[in-house]
């Protein structure tokens, strides 16, 4: 598979989990127990709402998702960059050889 499609799958992966991330980040700050409810909670008599858990999860997910990109976009340049020295010199060798056979035809 090419390095450049997987840098940007893993991108769209990373900026999709990010605002998922988001979103519950937002329905936690909206649905967090509140007063006498958030004491229920602290004290366990009652569970905290679903996405007031997932919310770190899903963060932390984001985050390693947002460093797998950032890895392979930068090794996406790298390749690109190497690949780009390699056919320049390869083009090079090739003008070289085209220009020793014509002078060794002289």
């Amino acid at each position: 598979m090419n390095h450049e499609k997987i840098a940007t799958r893993v991108e769209n992966v990373s900026m999709a989990t990010g605002i998922i991330a988001g979103v519950a980040a937002a329905g936690a700050a909206v649905s967090a127990p509140t007063g006498l409810a958030a004491v229920g909670v602290w004290l366990g008599i009652t569970s905290a709402p679903l996405i007031v858990t997932a919310a770190p999860i899903l963060g932390a997910i984001a985050t390693v998702t947002g460093t797998i990109s950032g890895g392979t976009y930068f090794y996406a340049k790298w390749k690109n960059r190497q690949l780009q020295r390699n056919s320049q010199s390869q083009q090079s060798i090739n003008l070289n050889g085209v220009r020793d056979q014509t002078i060794g035809n002289d």
